[in-house]
């Protein structure tokens, strides 16, 4: 468990780091008041995705909530996703509307994450069924 953990940390700070610092040096210089705000929703959705799938880890070891994790993830994706668009709502759909551009640029850390959620996830749903 503690392999798996410390495996779950490297990679996501690994993935996490080179994305910011790859779509930073994409964007253009001149726009230097998006940054604080891609840096926030980066570091939102790295560490609720952090805290999620640890979680999941220590779940997985429980059989009686093992059965339930595809559930919970299901809800808690759809709860991070409210709290993304509460946090943001200001620049994404309020007054301090940001270009199309800069709002699908938000969206970026979104699927960086979720893919690395479902990769881990269903890693740790199938390693769990083959123990079982």
């Amino acid at each position: 468990m503690l392999k798996n953990i410390l495996i779950i940390i490297v990679v996501f700070l690994f993935v996490g780091t080179t994305s910011y610092f790859s779509h930073l040096f994409l964007l253009e210089e001149e726009h230097q008041l998006f940054i604080p705000l891609l840096k926030k929703a980066y570091l939102f959705h790295f560490s609720f995705s952090l805290i999620l799938l640890l979680t999941f880890v220590i779940l997985a070891q429980y059989d009686k909530y093992f059965v339930q994790l595809g559930f919970i993830y299901m809800g808690l994706l759809v709860f991070k996703i409210v709290v993304f668009a509460v946090l943001f709502y200001p620049q994404l759909l309020g007054e301090n509307l940001l270009s199309s551009f800069y709002r699908a640029s938000l969206l970026i850390p979104v699927i960086v994450f979720l893919l690395l959620e479902v990769i881990f996830i269903s890693k740790i749903m199938r390693g769990k069924k083959a123990k079982i």
